[in-house]
């Protein structure tokens, strides 16, 4: 058992991505000291608790992570409820005469901690900890000396590694707030193509551009090193999305649109307030884009996401599939409108191959004018895509016969 005391956050962040693969043997508790009265709120109270916890559970693997507003996270593997519960006690004991340990009538107060079951909790945890460091992030970027630039005239993060970190998020994140997200504002047309080639726009895609993104931050950090942290900076990215869409619907929706948004961004207040400002009739020409890794993550908030996006009218595209994840979802199940398949060259050599020939019954099972082929850079996609029954399209080749003289590449 160790304890963290130092950019806590962080550290707490780093190792629960990497409990992902082995959750099921992982229980955590939050106290939430925060909350305690001032005069039970020393450093010198904190630390026995610290040292009840180390003392109760020596013998087993994990962690005490303290965190700057004093709250208490301990992380442990294998450990019992019983065991669990005892350590619960003695720290409620321990702050017997502060209202959040027990109530007026001498109950116990729920609000004293949390327990989490990683096996079957282990992503509302890890969100809870990304929330945890982004309070910190920014609690921290006020303090900063005032002359300290969102962005700076050099890469912020230096060294031989590239490598996506909690700390590099931080940072990352504070410069974020500041910048300027219409930079690296995208779209992206879908089109239906005519037997001579010419394409019809269905409708177009905004995006944020991650490479665009990373230039206008002047950072060096793959994104892409560690997908928990770049989850939560999407998460972030999607809230911005809304904010800059809101403030003038009418300058984006002026045809028919697709938004790509977490599952979460979905259910939260901020796409609410969001839908707000979004004309019902407008809501009917939108489509909502949700990554099939999104959805496999949770797929009982995917189905409660999906509803709400129905229930107000917007349409729903999987994003993300591949030859051999569209194989494995059923559309009427899963009550999507749209599907992107990811171009793959390797395919097309013979249509005949057996893979081919069960792609094309996926196909043909989602429905022909629901499969978008996406990432389609040459023509040879295009008659690929035609040949397997594709009938909607979106890639580079779409964009230059469209946009020849276009000057930034999607």
């Amino acid at each position: 058992m160790f304890t963290v005391t130092k950019d806590a956050e962080i550290k707490l962040v780093d190792t629960v991505s990497g409990l992902s693969d082995e959750a099921g043997s992982w229980r955590s508790v939050c106290f939430f000291f925060n909350e305690l009265l001032e005069q039970y709120r020393s450093d010198y109270q904190i630390q026995i608790a610290v040292n009840l916890l180390n003392d109760l559970l020596v013998a087993h693997q994990g962690g005490v992570f303290v965190c700057a507003d004093q709250t208490i996270i301990l992380v442990c593997r294998n450990v019992t409820k019983i065991q669990l519960d005892k350590a619960v006690f003695q720290l409620r004991y321990l702050f017997m005469d502060d209202p959040l340990a027990y109530d007026a009538g001498g109950d116990e107060n729920s609000d004293f901690c949390r327990v989490y079951d990683l096996g079957v909790e282990y992503a509302e945890f890890y969100q809870f900890c990304r929330k945890k460091l982004s309070q910190n992030s920014r609690v921290e970027s006020t303090n900063e000396p005032a002359g300290r630039q969102a962005i700076s005239s050099e890469p912020v993060f230096e060294g031989a590694s590239n490598k996506f970190t909690p700390a590099r998020l931080a940072h990352v994140e504070h410069d974020l707030n500041k910048a300027d997200l219409s930079r690296v504002f995208r779209r992206q047309p879908v089109c239906a193509i005519t037997p001579d080639y010419e394409p019809r726009k269905i409708f177009d895609e905004y995006y944020i551009s991650i490479s665009h993104l990373r230039q206008m931050l002047r950072v060096d950090t793959d994104f892409f090193s560690n997908r928990w942290l770049f989850g939560y900076l999407t998460q972030l990215l999607d809230e911005r999305m809304l904010d800059l869409i809101s403030i003038s619907p009418t300058r984006y929706f002026e045809g028919p649109v697709s938004l790509n948004f977490n599952i979460h961004t979905i259910l939260s207040r901020k796409f609410r307030d969001f839908d707000a400002v979004i004309k019902p009739a407008v809501k009917a020409s939108i489509v909502i884009e949700v990554h099939i890794g999104d959805i496999f993550g949770d797929i009982s908030a995917y189905v409660a996401a999906r509803n709400v996006l129905h229930k107000l009218g917007y349409k729903v595209c999987l994003d993300g599939l591949n030859s051999q994840s569209i194989m494995q979802i059923n559309r009427e199940r899963m009550g999507f409108d749209l599907a992107k398949l990811q171009w793959n060259a390797d395919l097309e050599v013979d249509l005949n191959t057996e893979e081919n020939q069960h792609l094309m019954r996926a196909i043909k099972n989602c429905g022909p004018n629901r499969v978008i082929l996406c990432r389609c850079d040459t023509k040879n996609a295009i008659s690929y895509g035609q040949a397997m029954g594709i009938n909607l399209f979106q890639g580079r080749f779409l964009d230059k016969i469209i946009n020849p003289n276009q000057k930034v590449t999607n």
